[in-house]
């Protein structure tokens, strides 16, 4: 019931928020900072600069279209969003307290926007990729110089549709999904010689993204097309809502929260939190210091079935 609720709360609030006033220039140039193509970004701020110099409310539809645009946003607490990333923390795994190393990179490449004449409209097609690893840390020095022992690495590639809106997004994504046990959490687990499990599946996912000044609420859901093992449940949902405060002198606040659910794991929910602050002025893009906690089944490989709880510190970059 619980499940059905958090699904529902996102789903309403998608389709309850209505369409807002148009928006301040301060709010503008925090739209235009969220977007991560360089030339759609500074085409943005152009426009901003147009906006500016017209008088009156007679500008033209099509510059306050362009002004109001809104990118598909980073989901902050979605741990499948590609980024470049590292995280330390202690994770409860396997009856297991461990201290572990999180790394990976991966990015969103926009390769096209495909417009379609008839209806005036048109829809951006980028690329994914994403490699992470899970490392535990914990007595290196009785690992004979092996250092963090490998547990598990992720392999995620797809591509998607986007449509842009003046106040969200829709989101229509295909993925590939694998996953590999590392050979030193083999070493250190015999069991799983025997009982290794190669996972990997196929998604069709539709995420639909709705903004609200500094905060944002989304939905979706995503069908298993193909799977190995054969026999996984097909449907998975999820949900979840953000906050992307307003910009100070050099950062700005941010908050997410997830939940993700699978009918593979009896409709578990599993919840995850993200809090920090996003600097500028190292990279071209701002980097983010957060804090992270999970709780629910393992998003990683063969233990989805197993329950972990994850708690640290993470630094991202969204290039």
């Amino acid at each position: 019931m619980k499940l059905v609720i958090i699904h529902l709360f996102g789903l309403l609030l998608l389709s309850s928020i209505g369409h807002t006033q148009n928006k301040n220039i301060q709010h503008s140039l925090s739209d235009c900072r969220l977007l991560q193509d360089s030339q759609i970004r500074l085409a943005c701020y152009d426009n901003i600069g147009k906006y500016q110099g017209l008088t009156g409310t007679s500008s033209s539809d099509d510059n306050q279209s362009e002004l109001s645009l809104l990118n598909m946003p980073v989901l902050l607490a979605d741990l499948e969003e590609p980024r470049l990333f590292g995280a330390f923390g202690s994770m409860d795994f396997l009856n297991h307290d461990i201290d572990v190393v999180l790394l990976g990179i991966g990015t969103r490449a926009k390769l096209k926007t495909i417009d379609i004449p008839r209806i005036n409209q048109s829809v951006d097609f980028n690329v994914i990729g994403m490699i992470k690893s899970q490392f535990d840390v914990s007595q290196l020095d009785t690992r004979n110089n092996r250092g963090g022992a490998l547990i598990n690495t992720d392999f995620v590639v797809g591509g998607e549709l986007v449509k842009n809106f003046r106040q969200g997004s829709l989101r229509l994504k295909y993925a590939h999904q694998s996953y590999h046990l590392g050979d030193e959490f083999l070493i250190d687990n015999p069991f799983y010689l025997d009982n290794r499990v190669n996972l990997s599946y196929e998604t069709l996912d539709l995420l639909g993204f709705r903004k609200f000044n500094q905060w944002g609420v989304y939905a979706g859901g995503s069908f298993i097309v193909r799977a190995e093992p054969g026999g996984l449940d097909k449907f998975k949902i999820q949900t979840g809502f953000q906050y992307h405060g307003k910009k100070r002198q050099w950062f700005t606040p941010l908050f997410g929260v997830g939940f993700k659910a699978w009918g593979e794991t009896d409709w578990t929910i599993n919840t995850s939190i993200k809090a920090g602050v996003e600097f500028y002025g190292f990279l071209d893009q701002p980097l983010q210091f957060m804090f992270e906690f999970y709780d629910g089944k393992s998003p990683y490989g063969q233990f989805i079935y197993d329950d972990l709880k994850f708690i640290g510190l993470s630094i991202n970059h969204y290039w």
